[in-house]
């Protein structure tokens, strides 16, 4: 028996990923609630706030549920029209159906171009409008949502938003023409057979952003110029800022290996340099241990050769604004530091 309690807890904690739909066994309403960004943003899983109950009471059967339903049935041949529904079919449709446009390769690909992939484009939408009409008791052919969903071969000349509206017509193709009740239970699932059918469904969505990402996405610098994410991120994986990073990050580790966390702990908390030492002493060009006279005395130098007085061009007396106030603002920090430690140290020989 499913527990209403336990259910809002995992709505609570991972309702964006459906994990609420997971415990009830409700799969295929996990994994439509994942690739939508929780439903669209949010909004399938604050709607599902008020639909636990009956989620709950679906899955265990209650008889009191049970005899309603039966009694639905009976009265209505076909499921009555949903609007909440319908709108799961068209955000599916439509999200499913960017992710394989967005994935398809603008370029030539060992010379040749991909471009033809695009047919598999209504595909993906009516994928996802079969998805969202068969959630629950009711359930639909997956070629009525194929034809409707073809529709957007023609849509496309016109260059308008053609996913979101051949989604709409799949789904109101879908709605009229394959939409049914599902009067025979389905068939329950073994554990490993669940995890293997969503792991590949997750594989296989996951591996459409990571295509976008190598073939399409672009990221634009601060002087406007576009690059490639993949090269931009190449970049940045053989940049010294990342190869600081991976050595920190084993220096870390290594001495959490040796001497325990504590000490790790120690050198996490002096790299991640929360009171700005270490940058302020990068600003004023100077090493660790120096004293307060040896701060002074750079503070001073740094100061007198960038002072804004000094400079009559505008661009050259901005810039020189600009890093005055930075050696300024590293020398209180250090001077402050020295302070608070010649005052902690005074205390402790005293003590």
């Amino acid at each position: 028996m499913k527990s209403v309690c336990l259910t809002y807890f995992f709505w609570l904690i991972g309702g964006w990923f459906g994990l609420h739909h997971l415990y009830l066994r409700r799969d295929r309403h996990a994994f439509l609630m994942w690739s939508t960004a929780g439903g669209y943003w949010g909004f399938g899983w604050f709607r599902d706030f008020l639909k636990i109950p009956t989620y709950v009471k679906d899955a265990n059967e209650d008889p009191a549920y049970m005899e309603a339903l039966i009694q639905l049935m009976r009265k209505k041949k076909r499921p009555p029209y949903s609007f909440f529904r319908q709108a799961g079919q068209v955000v599916a449709g439509n999200f499913w159906g960017w992710a394989v446009e967005l994935a398809i390769p603008q370029e030539e690909i060992f010379g040749y171009s991909v471009k033809w992939l695009n047919l598999l484009i209504p595909v993906a939408i009516a994928l996802g409008v079969h998805a969202a009409g068969n959630v629950g008791r009711v359930r639909g052919s997956f070629i009525w949502a194929l034809f409707g969903a073809y529709s957007w071969v023609p849509l496309r000349f016109y260059g308008s938003d053609t996913i979101s509206i051949a989604a709409f017509i799949s789904s109101t193709v879908f709605e009229a023409k394959a939409l049914e009740w599902r009067r025979t239970p389905q068939e329950p699932r073994s554990f490993s057979r669940r995890i293997v059918v969503l792991g590949a469904c997750f594989l296989l969505y996951c591996n459409l952003w990571f295509a976008f990402m190598y073939f399409n996405l672009e990221v634009t610098d601060s002087s406007g110029e576009t690059i490639k994410f993949r090269d931009a991120l190449h970049n940045f994986l053989t940049s010294p800022l990342w190869k600081d990073f991976l050595q920190t990050l084993k220096s870390i580790i290594t001495k959490w290996w040796h001497q325990g966390w504590k000490e790790s702990w120690k050198l996490l908390m002096n790299e991640l340099d929360p009171h700005g030492e270490r940058q302020a002493l990068t600003v004023l060009g100077l090493e660790e241990g120096v004293t307060q006279e040896e701060i002074t005395a750079q503070w001073r130098k740094l100061s007198r050769e960038w002072h804004p007085d000094r400079y009559m061009d505008p661009v050259k007396k901005q810039e020189a604004q600009e890093k005055f106030m930075e050696y300024n603002a590293a020398y209180e920090t250090l001077s402050q530091m020295k302070a608070r430690r010649f005052k902690k140290n005074k205390s402790f020989q005293d003590d």
